[in-house]
């Protein structure tokens, strides 16, 4: 298969600037009567990338996909393939591309059936048609099922077969749309396992669309998160998970506490901010004293401990943040468990609720139940300065 290179082959990416992108998309814009579902000013994908459109349900991902797979056609705007304008007319540009989509698009009969279906329409010879079928079902581990009756398929079976029915076409872009969102739990991970396996090993482009957060870790180079049809950030996992550029996105991507309040003080790239709730926080910042902030805070990165006769002499340590409270509740979530903390207010200051009188902590279940942890057990919940994220908006 062209389009699968073996693990001891080298992907070869252009520098930036050195070759045209896989897709670029400029002022794309979609309506759907009088409701804007797409405004994109900038969109790039570069060539053999593997890039994650993220985003929560009707924010316009499979829109977007749509679109850049020429398979609707834009209100406005460009789209490009390698550096050439194409649109849904493009029948060459659309034999280059394939997609995997929510609920497989097969028909009965069986398994090779299927998979061969695109390049039988091809009017490719049978006796490519044969191994190229062959090949494929090897590569995604399904050769057993070849003869198989489509309607005898599990889900997990069903979407492996729509994988392979794409990457039989040697596809230079392989559009993925929420692959995982229909199988059930312990199929998803499988499944996931398979998709990465295979990302890993093409030298096609791969756009994935999900709203999943673990399958954009997991699979993705990049990240473009979409809200009300606009992409608000665009970076590595890293950058989007760990440094969110505003409240929609850490509050989507998992940073349960968002906090806003006034810098009252700054020295040495550390600014003292005091929010609503009258807590005072320490974060990493150039702002100015005076000036209105907003940041959050993952749970993972709240430790928690419980308060001792000494707790107001803490040694010096990286961990700037220290604030009592008492434990609001506990939830199990497989082997952690997230405790919400009702953070004392600052005196003479009514506690608040929903966010700014709140720190959210995500740790082992064990830690738990050695501090054993229940409503209205008081505790310290502790952050670092640098684990307070600013946000833009």
């Amino acid at each position: 298969m062209a389009a699968i290179i073996s693990a001891e082959s080298e992907t070869v990416t252009g520098a930036p600037g050195a070759r045209p992108p896989a897709i670029e998309a400029s002022g794309l814009v979609k309506k759907y009567g009088e409701r804007m579902v797409v405004s994109v000013d900038e969109f790039r994908v570069e060539e053999s990338e593997v890039l994650a459109i993220l985003g929560p349900n009707g924010a316009g991902k499979t829109t977007l996909f749509r679109l850049l797979a020429l398979l609707e056609r834009p209100d406005a705007g460009s789209i490009s393939h390698f550096g050439k304008k194409v649109d849904v007319r493009d029948l060459a540009a659309r034999r280059r591309t394939a997609a995997v989509f929510q609920r497989p698009l097969l028909f009965q009969g069986s398994v090779v059936d299927n998979v061969g279906f695109g390049l039988r329409f091809r009017h490719l010879p049978r006796k490519e048609v044969k191994r190229k079928v062959e090949e494929t079902l090897d590569f995604m581990g399904v050769s057993a099922l070849a003869a198989a009756d489509m309607r005898t398929l599990s889900g997990g079976e069903l979407q492996r077969v729509a994988l392979a029915r794409a990457l039989v076409l040697e596809p230079e872009i392989l559009f993925l749309d929420e692959p995982t969102s229909n199988l059930d739990v312990h199929v998803r991970r499988r499944f996931r396992e398979d998709l990465r396996r295979v990302v890993n090993t093409l030298s096609a482009t791969v756009i994935i669309i999900t709203h999943e957060h673990n399958e954009a870790l997991a699979l993705a180079q990049r990240v473009c998160v979409i809200n009300d049809g606009k992409i608000v950030q665009v970076g590595t996992p890293s950058e989007v998970f760990t440094a969110p550029q505003n409240a929609f996105v850490a509050d989507f991507t998992g940073a349960e506490t968002i906090w806003r309040g006034e810098v009252v003080g700054c020295a040495q790239g550390l600014c003292h901010v005091r929010t609503g709730a009258g807590i005072h926080a320490e974060i990493v910042s150039d702002a100015d004293v005076g000036m209105e902030v907003a940041f959050a805070i993952r749970p993972e990165d709240v430790a928690l401990s419980l308060p001792g006769p000494d707790s107001a002499v803490r040694p010096a340590s990286s961990v700037r943040n220290h604030w009592p409270g008492v434990v609001e509740n506990v939830t199990r979530v497989g082997p952690l468990a997230r405790v919400v903390v009702r953070v004392d207010a600052g005196p003479g200051v009514a506690p608040l609720f929903g966010g700014e009188g709140e720190v959210i902590s995500l740790i082992t279940r064990a830690s738990a139940e050695e501090l054993a942890l229940a409503p209205g057990v008081p505790v310290v919940a502790s952050a670092k300065a640098a684990a307070l994220h600013v946000l833009r908006g």
